[in-house]
Protein backbone atom coordinates (compact mmCIF):
# COMPACT_ATOMS: atom_id res chain seq x y z
CA UNK A 1 0.00 0.00 0.00
CA UNK A 2 2.66 2.19 0.88
CA UNK A 3 -0.02 5.44 2.01
CA UNK A 4 1.46 6.79 4.64
CA UNK A 5 4.84 8.58 3.44
CA UNK A 6 8.05 9.62 5.26
CA UNK A 7 6.90 12.96 5.79
CA UNK A 8 3.60 11.57 7.47
CA UNK A 9 5.73 9.55 9.75
CA UNK A 10 7.72 12.86 10.86
CA UNK A 11 4.10 14.09 11.19
CA UNK A 12 3.37 11.49 13.67
CA UNK A 13 5.97 11.88 15.87
CA UNK A 14 5.69 15.56 16.59
CA UNK A 15 5.04 16.87 19.93
CA UNK A 16 1.72 18.16 20.39
CA UNK A 17 1.24 21.23 22.47
CA UNK A 18 -1.19 20.92 25.43
CA UNK A 19 -3.35 23.87 26.69
CA UNK A 20 -6.06 24.99 29.28
CA UNK A 21 -9.35 26.24 29.96
CA UNK A 22 -10.90 27.85 32.77
CA UNK A 23 -14.84 26.38 32.50
CA UNK A 24 -17.44 29.44 33.47
CA UNK A 25 -21.13 28.29 34.93
CA UNK A 26 -22.11 30.53 31.06
CA UNK A 27 -20.25 27.29 29.56
CA UNK A 28 -21.64 24.73 31.31
CA UNK A 29 -25.77 26.56 30.55
CA UNK A 30 -25.04 26.58 27.17
CA UNK A 31 -23.95 23.23 26.81
CA UNK A 32 -26.46 21.99 28.83
CA UNK A 33 -29.27 24.14 26.67
CA UNK A 34 -27.88 22.97 23.65
CA UNK A 35 -27.75 19.17 24.41
CA UNK A 36 -31.29 19.65 26.02
CA UNK A 37 -30.16 19.15 29.92
CA UNK A 38 -32.55 20.45 32.22
CA UNK A 39 -31.68 19.72 35.64
CA UNK A 40 -30.97 22.21 37.56
CA UNK A 41 -27.23 21.53 38.64
CA UNK A 42 -26.36 22.61 35.37
CA UNK A 43 -27.84 26.20 35.86
CA UNK A 44 -28.35 26.78 39.33
CA UNK A 45 -25.19 26.75 41.87
CA UNK A 46 -27.87 26.20 44.67
CA UNK A 47 -29.43 23.47 43.15
CA UNK A 48 -25.63 21.89 42.24
CA UNK A 49 -24.76 22.81 46.08
CA UNK A 50 -27.65 20.73 47.57
CA UNK A 51 -26.76 17.74 45.12
CA UNK A 52 -23.52 18.13 46.91
CA UNK A 53 -21.13 19.81 44.12
CA UNK A 54 -19.22 22.89 44.78
CA UNK A 55 -20.47 24.79 41.87
CA UNK A 56 -22.75 24.25 38.65
CA UNK A 57 -21.67 21.17 37.21
CA UNK A 58 -21.39 20.09 33.26
CA UNK A 59 -22.82 17.45 31.74
CA UNK A 60 -21.18 14.05 30.70
CA UNK A 61 -19.72 15.28 27.55
CA UNK A 62 -18.38 18.44 28.65
CA UNK A 63 -14.70 17.76 27.68
CA UNK A 64 -15.68 17.97 23.74
CA UNK A 65 -16.50 21.66 24.52
CA UNK A 66 -13.29 22.20 25.79
CA UNK A 67 -11.01 19.80 23.18
CA UNK A 68 -12.95 21.98 20.00
CA UNK A 69 -12.29 25.27 21.42
CA UNK A 70 -8.49 25.00 20.58
CA UNK A 71 -9.58 24.08 17.40
CA UNK A 72 -11.56 27.33 16.73
CA UNK A 73 -8.72 29.64 17.86
CA UNK A 74 -6.90 29.41 14.72
CA UNK A 75 -7.76 31.55 12.18
CA UNK A 76 -9.92 30.13 9.41
CA UNK A 77 -7.02 30.24 6.85
CA UNK A 78 -5.38 27.14 9.29
CA UNK A 79 -9.04 25.06 8.73
CA UNK A 80 -10.28 22.36 6.93
CA UNK A 81 -13.24 22.55 4.60
CA UNK A 82 -14.77 20.42 7.86
CA UNK A 83 -13.66 22.58 10.37
CA UNK A 84 -10.26 20.29 11.48
CA UNK A 85 -7.44 22.49 12.17
CA UNK A 86 -5.06 21.93 8.96
CA UNK A 87 -2.45 21.32 11.62
CA UNK A 88 -4.48 18.36 12.87
CA UNK A 89 -4.45 16.26 9.35
CA UNK A 90 -1.52 14.27 8.71
CA UNK A 91 0.28 14.61 5.00
CA UNK A 92 -1.10 12.16 3.06
CA UNK A 93 -1.99 11.09 -0.53
CA UNK A 94 -5.64 11.18 -0.08
CA UNK A 95 -8.58 13.38 -0.66
CA UNK A 96 -11.13 12.60 1.96
CA UNK A 97 -11.52 12.19 5.60
CA UNK A 98 -14.38 10.91 7.86
CA UNK A 99 -14.36 10.31 11.63
CA UNK A 100 -14.02 6.57 12.67
CA UNK A 101 -14.57 4.97 16.05
CA UNK A 102 -14.72 7.66 19.52
CA UNK A 103 -13.99 6.28 22.71
CA UNK A 104 -14.54 8.36 26.25
CA UNK A 105 -14.06 7.38 29.76
CA UNK A 106 -15.36 9.79 32.45
CA UNK A 107 -13.44 10.57 35.91
CA UNK A 108 -14.75 13.69 37.81
CA UNK A 109 -17.11 15.69 37.17
CA UNK A 110 -16.19 19.53 35.54
CA UNK A 111 -17.49 22.23 37.22
CA UNK A 112 -17.34 25.73 37.30
CA UNK A 113 -14.43 27.68 37.75
CA UNK A 114 -12.30 24.66 36.96
CA UNK A 115 -9.31 24.70 35.17
CA UNK A 116 -9.19 22.12 32.54
CA UNK A 117 -5.85 21.22 30.90
CA UNK A 118 -5.90 18.89 27.77
CA UNK A 119 -2.50 16.85 26.59
CA UNK A 120 -2.63 15.16 22.98
CA UNK A 121 -0.68 13.03 21.71
CA UNK A 122 -0.68 10.50 18.91
CA UNK A 123 -2.07 6.82 19.81
CA UNK A 124 -1.04 5.37 16.35
CA UNK A 125 -1.27 5.91 12.65
CA UNK A 126 -1.70 2.85 10.39
CA UNK A 127 -2.75 1.50 7.27
CA UNK A 128 -5.46 -0.97 6.01
CA UNK A 129 -6.76 -1.78 2.67
CA UNK A 130 -11.01 -1.04 1.59
CA UNK A 131 -12.86 -2.31 -1.21
CA UNK A 132 -12.02 1.23 -2.67
CA UNK A 133 -8.23 1.41 -2.22
CA UNK A 134 -6.08 2.06 0.87
CA UNK A 135 -7.40 3.59 3.90
CA UNK A 136 -5.24 5.05 6.83
CA UNK A 137 -6.40 4.95 10.16
CA UNK A 138 -4.88 8.27 12.83
CA UNK A 139 -5.98 7.10 16.36
CA UNK A 140 -5.69 10.19 18.72
CA UNK A 141 -5.76 10.25 22.37
CA UNK A 142 -6.81 13.43 24.26
CA UNK A 143 -5.77 13.23 28.76
CA UNK A 144 -8.40 15.77 30.65
CA UNK A 145 -7.43 17.04 33.45
CA UNK A 146 -8.37 19.43 36.49
CA UNK A 147 -6.49 22.28 38.03
CA UNK A 148 -6.16 19.20 40.50
CA UNK A 149 -5.06 16.67 38.34
CA UNK A 150 -7.54 14.56 38.65
CA UNK A 151 -8.85 12.62 35.55
CA UNK A 152 -11.62 14.43 33.85
CA UNK A 153 -11.94 12.20 30.89
CA UNK A 154 -9.94 10.39 28.67
CA UNK A 155 -10.89 10.41 25.07
CA UNK A 156 -9.46 8.26 22.05
CA UNK A 157 -10.88 9.71 18.37
CA UNK A 158 -10.11 7.81 15.70
CA UNK A 159 -10.07 9.86 11.91
CA UNK A 160 -9.95 7.61 8.85
CA UNK A 161 -8.14 9.31 5.45
CA UNK A 162 -8.89 7.60 2.23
Amino acid sequence: MGVITEEARDWANRDYPGFEMQVTAVDIARFAHATGETNPIHYDRDAAVAAGYPDVVAPTLFTYVVRMHASALVPPDQLEPDGSPSADVPPLPTRRAMAGETNVEVGEPVVAGDVIKVEKKLARMYEKEGRSGPLVFVEMEFIFTNQRGDLVARESFTRIYR
